[in-house]
């Protein structure tokens, strides 16, 4: 065997037995064509050879990795021209990874742990696109017009250590939207269900029943987005117009667990919605608000309380379901019922129950491993277990959570608590373009999903564009004004507020912060800088106790690891260095 340095190219088809069971004999003709046609002749042009055909992949060397990367990219290009005028569920896709390493040779074959990372590459690549490790960017610097996404620190099978991945698209593709398998359907016979009513209208004003009627198609169509909740046409739901009804025969009628109904009052410029929700079993109210709004712009009147009334009941139906579920053995439950109680201990949001509700959704995923919704919520805990357990653990939680939310994108590319998880971990382990589309993408899947407003806001701060993310912030308090995870709102704000430079704004919002339920150090700490910041050397003692009554022997250097996730920063040196000297002017030791 010789040893030498090589680029990796490793290629193959997406989704080739799906193409075989549609045209065995037409597939098996593309795949040729293309080898023979595009992607052989592409690898000659750059000067590479062709080690191997394994099934519908292809395995290459280059002595350069310019001429790897250069190749790849030529060849996705070319296929992409070539599909156009195929139907798309007869195109043939490529997924190429590229890696640079020592490897081993013998007999016109190579190994190593280098053609593994390739192959691993090419598996997380997106249809159509090409992943390439760090040291592939390292080596390409400016050589190339190489426009990759950083997409984080991964963890490889059968690779002792971590590999940061970069991942790239042709020009127009977005990395969001890719093609994947179809979505599994969610477990409907377990799923809450709900009946919207049509909104009573008792406005003094006349002709208003086009806004009461208008509210109540955008209540069904926003509470419909939360993919968890099943809900009443809105054909059933308003045949019950007009008539005075009981909500356990409209539950019955209509096969929901829950009824919604409410009225509309309009005088003048102001309006006021009431809303309760009921148990369809025996008519009792299970919760109600009232919102008053001056009347400026119908439809965004309509929008805004139809999204904040969604953001209440998610977690006001989760804390009614997991109560049915209490004391209950999860070896009589199904994935669903194991699911909720789940979700119960995560919004919990304390070591123990983090831990437990780990458990739990693992549970959920082995009794129907295509439970996407349990694998995004998985994702979510082991970001939670980053930032409440132990430092030293983070960087792993992280790639643990990145694998497990892009799993559950492959289940249910719809589902938003996947895009959630895996733009909150991208974000934070330094891939922030990467990570804000996929929160865009779950705000855009759903409204009314407070925490994706949260981790964009998050996710903006930690760039330093707090005038973005302040916005996003505010938001996720309106929808979700009694939230449970309320102390990170606080938080956020109150970083915002500081990297702005408002700092009795930014001193409120971390004292908030302190007194929600579940806080952890990080509001002392923040208030500490502030206090540092604004010269109050009294209170920033008093502020020091509290931290240290968290955190024990919190010091300078122990603050500044806190701002990172493994190797790389979660936000700009410059915000840390600023933090930690208006930490050490407050008096914080060494």
């Amino acid at each position: 065997m010789t040893r030498r340095l090589a680029a990796i190219m490793d290629a193959d088809v997406v989704g080739f037995s799906r193409l075989m069971g549609l045209d065995e004999a037409g597939t098996f003709a593309t795949l040729k064509a293309h080898n023979a046609e595009l992607i052989v002749p592409a690898i000659a042009r750059h000067h590479g050879h062709v080690v191997k055909f394994v099934g519908d992949g292809t395995l290459a060397e280059f002595a350069s990795v310019v001429d790897a990367l250069s190749c790849a990219m030529e060849i996705q290009k070319a296929i992409l021209l070539r599909n156009e005028d195929v139907a798309p569920e007869r195109r043939m896709i490529w997924r190429i990874g590229v890696h640079l390493d020592d490897i081993l040779a013998e007999d016109d074959d190579i190994y190593g742990d280098g053609v593994n990372v390739a192959a691993r590459l090419q598996g997380l690549a997106p249809p159509g696109g090409i992943c390439v490790s760090q040291q592939v960017c390292d080596q390409i610097g400016s050589k190339l017009d190489f426009k990759a996404t950083d997409f984080g620190n991964r963890r490889l099978k059968n690779i002792d250590h971590l590999v940061r991945v970069w991942r790239w698209l042709p020009a127009g593709q977005d990395e969001t939207a890719q093609e994947v398998p179809p979505a599994a359907p969610l477990p409907i016979q377990k799923r809450p269900s709900i009946a919207v009513l049509p909104f009573a209208n008792m406005s003094s004003v006349e002709g208003q029943e086009h806004f009461s009627d208008g509210f109540t198609d955008e209540l069904i169509a926003t509470l419909a987005r939360c993919r968890w909740l099943l809900v009443a046409a809105r054909n059933s739901s308003f045949s019950y117009k007009g008539r005075s009804i009981d909500a356990r025969r409209v539950a019955e009628e209509l096969g929901v667990k829950y009824v919604l109904e409410g009225s509309v009052r309009r005088s003048n410029t102001k309006i006021r919605i009431t809303a309760q929700l009921l148990n369809g079993s025996d008519g009792t109210l299970l919760w109600a608000e009232r919102y008053d709004r001056t009347l400026a712009d119908i439809f965004d009147v309509q929008d805004e309380i139809a999204s904040e009334i969604t953001g209440t009941i998610e977690p006001e139906l989760g804390a009614i379901e997991f109560a049915a579920l209490r004391g209950r053995s999860a070896v009589d439950m199904t994935a669903w019922e194991i699911y909720l109680k789940g979700l119960w201990h995560l919004y919990k949001f304390t070591l123990v129950d983090l831990n437990m509700s780990r458990d739990l959704f693992e549970q959920a995923i082995r009794i129907d491993p295509t439970f996407a919704q349990a694998q995004a919520r998985l994702a979510y805990v082991h970001i939670q277990l980053g930032w409440y357990g132990s430092i030293d653990e983070r960087a792993g939680r992280i790639c643990e959570a990145i694998d497990l939310a892009e799993r559950a994108i492959a289940l249910d590319q719809k589902e938003p608590a996947a895009h959630l998880a895996l733009g909150r971990a991208l974000a934070l382990d330094g891939a922030t373009a990467a990570g804000i589309a996929h929160l865009r993408n779950a705000i855009e899947l759903d409204h009314s999903f407070a925490q994706a407003h949260f981790a964009l806001g998050q996710a903006l701060c930690y760039i330093q564009r707090p005038e973005e993310g302040m916005p996003e912030i505010k938001e996720a308090f309106r929808l979700s004004p009694r939230d449970p995870h309320l102390w990170t709102f606080y938080n956020m704000l109150a970083i915002a507020h500081y990297q702005m430079g408002n700092m009795e704004e930014a001193a409120g919002a971390a004292r908030a912060s302190l007194r929600s339920p579940n806080v952890t150090f990080w509001p002392a700490m923040i208030l500490v800088a502030i206090l540092g910041r604004q010269g109050k050397v009294d209170e920033a003692r008093e502020a020091i106790g509290t931290l240290h009554r968290f955190r024990p022997g919190m010091n300078l250097s122990a603050a500044r690891r806190e701002f990172y996730f493994g190797d790389n920063a979660t936000m700009t040196e410059a915000f840390v260095d600023q933090f930690i000297a208006d930490l050490a002017s407050a008096g914080l030791p060494q």
